[in-house]
């Protein structure tokens, strides 16, 4: 009977010690793989509108007919202008692929200005420049490689202008006018957020010919030919229903 009672306490002891086989464990509870963040899609497609600003440097070319110069006036001159300017953009993109179509307009403030060397010797008569506005409404075509726009433009551009002959107190003439002209130009611009991008661009701008009569003779005026660079930056806002940083799942 001892050795029975024995036998039994030993087995149940071994059943005890021995190892939990695999069929013996809990399954694992099962976790999902977490998911990978979305891939972004940019599109540049839809509208936008934006501010800039920036700065301008360019030449006035002033050619005399007959007036109120005196002979020591050779008939011809050019001087510098240059100064600032700040305005808006308003447009439209269409992309297909990397491709990127495009028109906007645009309108800046300006004060780009110059001022000639003396043309009456002893006397301090001057020619002033003055571009106090000026816009212009172009094509895009770009290239996007995603959050990336790289493009280059090309319309027409108008400018309000004052040409001035500031001559002896009795001899001042104003001429302000709006000229059109026409405006090329490249540049980048970069999604930095979901509907915003930043950009620069350059462009150079041909505002056509001025003209100061003097008198009604034909023959008694100044004509300008006026052009100017331009180096612009600016942040855009591309509204929701197009130009923006999409989520791909």
């Amino acid at each position: 009977m001892n050795k029975l009672l024995i036998g039994a306490i030993g087995a149940v002891a071994m059943g005890l010690s021995a190892p939990a086989s695999a069929a013996d464990m809990a399954a694992r509870p099962y976790t999902k793989a977490p998911m990978a963040a979305p891939a972004p899609i940019y599109t540049w497609t839809g509208f936008y509108a934006g501010v800039q600003g920036g700065g301008g440097w360019g030449r006035s070319d002033e050619t005399f007919f007959d007036g109120p110069n005196t002979a020591i006036f050779a008939g011809s001159q050019r001087y510098d202008t240059s100064g600032g300017f700040v305005g808006g953009v308003f447009g439209y993109n269409w992309q297909s692929g990397p491709a990127v179509f495009g028109i906007e307009g645009d309108y800046h403030w300006a004060d780009i200005s110059g001022r000639s060397a003396e043309i009456n010797a002893g006397l301090g008569d001057t020619y002033f420049t003055k571009i106090r506005g000026f816009g212009d409404i172009k094509g895009r075509l770009g290239y996007s490689t995603g959050p990336a726009l790289w493009f280059v433009s090309g319309g027409a551009a108008v400018g309000d202008i004052q040409h001035r002959y500031d001559g002896v107190p009795g001899n001042v003439f104003v001429q302000n006018d709006w000229r059109w002209g026409w405006t090329v130009g490249a540049g980048a611009e970069y999604m930095f957020a979901p509907n915003w991008s930043a950009k620069v661009e350059y462009n150079y701008i041909d505002f056509g010919r001025s003209t100061i009569q003097y008198s009604p003779v034909v023959t008694n005026r100044s004509e300008w030919t006026d052009t100017v660079h331009t180096i612009k930056v600016g942040v855009n806002y591309h509204f929701n229903w197009g130009g923006s940083l999409v989520a791909k799942y």
